[in-house]
């Protein structure tokens, strides 16, 4: 968008603007293709002129096919005074002052004509209205005339087919193996495992899905006799007599010849261990985990 120019832009007024202020007026039919095409903010500088030598510059903001529309403010321009013109005046879209000044005055172009050239150089935006060089070696054109991803490649020697040999085996976390590559399906709901030796070995024999989830904690031993070393040490009592001591011997003489008393066995038992039936919690092995797939390089 912005300043527009045209190749042989010269035709004859059609219908004059109105008076020295009239903004629209339109050119010889067919002729209006000569002028700039102007998009949204476009514009482009004009002139007319008649047979007496009598000129004024204006600038035209649209153009639909052969009628043009000046902008607000811009007639009489470029030291010129706005003036009636009739039907038959020519209107040329030339190169006047005005265009010039502005085009030379962008301080985009400022900033690039300012630079020093020098070989192997490539001027570059810096900043709003400030430029710099920056070096380009003979290699770097080498790239930049590459037409694709592929030619670029093979200019730095990166070829698919260099960078990753045929055979090469990767992990992708994705749905299917990508384009140049075979999936591999031997192995499959199995952990991965890093080993500080010889990797590309396998082992186990329980899928991954299956020791990795709920587990019950049970168990039982065994029916188990107790022997009397088992058994905790004890004593049991027992009744020596009753009546009186003249008809029952006397078994206990400490107790004073008592008619009946009470008595104690040995003690017997050695509190040894055995075993019991056992149950627990679950718990609860169902790790998260991402599906990934192996695949070899084509």
């Amino acid at each position: 968008m912005g300043l527009k120019f045209s190749n042989f832009g010269k035709a004859k007024v059609g219908s004059a603007p109105d008076g020295t202020t009239g903004l629209s007026f339109t050119v010889e039919a067919g002729k209006g293709i000569l002028f700039p095409v102007l998009g949204a903010d476009d514009y482009f500088y004009g002139t007319f002129k008649d047979a007496s030598g009598n000129h004024e510059i204006v600038k035209i903001e649209a153009r639909g096919m052969d009628s043009l529309t000046i902008a607000a403010g811009g007639r009489g321009l470029d030291g010129t005074t706005a003036r009636t013109w009739g039907a038959g005046d020519y209107f040329v879209a030339g190169i006047t002052r005005a265009a010039l000044d502005e085009s030379l005055s962008n301080t985009n172009l400022i900033a690039l004509g300012a630079l020093a050239s020098s070989a192997d150089t490539l001027p570059y935006f810096s900043g709003a209205g400030a430029a710099a060089l920056t070096s380009l070696s003979a290699f770097a054109r080498t790239l930049l005339d590459d037409a694709d991803a592929a030619a670029a490649r093979a200019t730095l020697g990166a070829a698919a087919a260099t960078l990753i040999p045929s055979g090469t085996i990767m992990v992708f976390f994705q749905a299917v193996a990508p384009v140049g590559w075979t999936q591999i399906s031997t192995h499959h709901n199995k952990a991965m495992r890093i080993v500080g030796g010889t990797g590309g070995g396998s082992g186990g024999s329980v899928a991954f899905t299956t020791a990795f989830a709920l587990q019950a904690v049970t168990g039982s031993n065994s029916a188990t006799t107790l022997t009397e070393a088992q058994i905790p040490a004890h004593q049991h009592s027992y009744y020596i007599g009753s009546g009186t001591g003249s008809v029952i011997p006397d078994y206990n003489p400490v107790d004073g010849n008592s008619i009946s008393a009470s008595a104690y066995t040995n003690f017997t038992g050695g509190g040894g261990s055995h075993n019991h039936a056992f149950t627990g919690t679950a718990i609860n092995l169902a790790v998260q985990y991402i599906d990934v797939i192996l695949a070899g390089k084509d």
